[in-house]
């Protein structure tokens, strides 16, 4: 019989609640457009997310060795971040992990950050919503030219919708997760049981945030299909230049994008308003606390 031993402390129970949080906040990021444009029911998107997450944590290792290799004391940063996410998910609004995180470091080492490099990432974080909102305009109105049949164009989104779904999920396991566990650990048994963690959060209270995305504005299998894309191309552009930019910003950035192409009343400006609010408020919040902490 194999026997496995884990040592239960603090930082064990502070990250698996973060990944709790994360999973039941950033489960929109994977299946929210899906689940707004009704590709299939709740359960099955659920489904989805969680195979790919699981499998992901499986591939979870070279990213938990770096950060592992980087981090001395997180414990403080990851606290804070647990906080934020915990308020932004009662809130009902997509924030993201990594600018909780960034601005909750900065805080707790305030007078030896370099703020320049801070500024460039807050505008990256500005930038980059932006970048979508024009990306899914352009291609949405291109896709609308395209003349292939109806039905058989919706199936083929359709599918597409799915596997990219899937893919996000993915990387919430083998990017997202060892992000907070390689802190501390690089042990495999700790990232599957972490997943799991991160699949309960989705499970138990992922609908209160994949209703807000729902609620920006009315989306069709194809719409989503090209917020979700154009979210994606938003994140690669400022991956490439080196910058950490928020995947949930950007898929929000491609949701309004896709809706003003069928009209600027078309999109609840009152729901976005609230998440933009939020998407300000929340970092400063993790800043202040890091802050006064540090």
């Amino acid at each position: 019989m194999v026997i496995i031993e884990i040592s239960i402390n603090l930082e064990l129970i502070i990250s698996f609640y973060l990944l709790f949080i994360l999973g039941a906040n950033n489960v929109a990021n994977a299946i929210g457009t899906a689940y707004a444009s009704r590709a299939t029911t709740y359960r099955n998107l659920l489904i989805l997310f969680s195979i790919s997450v699981i499998i992901g944590s499986l591939f979870a290792k070279n990213v938990g060795n770096t950060v592992n290799s980087l981090s001395s004391d997180a414990l403080t940063a990851l606290t804070i971040s647990a906080l934020v996410m915990t308020l932004s998910t009662y809130k009902k609004v997509p924030i993201s992990l990594h600018t909780v995180i960034i601005c909750s470091l900065i805080g707790l080492n305030f007078s030896s950050s370099n703020l320049t490099v801070f500024a460039e990432i807050l505008l990256s974080w500005i930038l980059s919503p932006i970048i979508a909102v024009i990306i899914a305009y352009i291609l949405y109105l291109a896709y609308e030219k395209v003349e292939i049949p109806i039905l058989k164009k919706i199936t083929m989104i359709k599918y597409l919708l799915l596997i990219s779904a899937g893919v996000v999920a993915f990387n919430l396991g083998s990017n997202d997760l060892p992000t907070v566990l390689g802190t501390f650990t690089t042990s495999q048994i700790i990232y599957i049981i972490g997943a799991i963690f991160l699949c309960l959060g989705a499970y138990l209270y992922g609908n209160r945030v994949s209703e807000t995305l729902s609620m920006i504005t009315n989306l069709s299998v194809s719409s989503a299909f090209i917020a979700q894309l154009s979210g994606g191309l938003a994140v690669t552009i400022f991956t490439a230049l080196g910058m950490p930019v928020s995947t949930t910003q950007a898929i929000v950035g491609g949701i309004l994008g896709v809706g003003l192409t069928k009209g600027i009343k078309t999109v609840r400006w009152n729901i976005l308003k609230n998440i933009i609010f939020w998407w300000i408020i929340a970092p400063i919040i993790a800043l202040i606390i890091g802050f006064v902490i540090g």
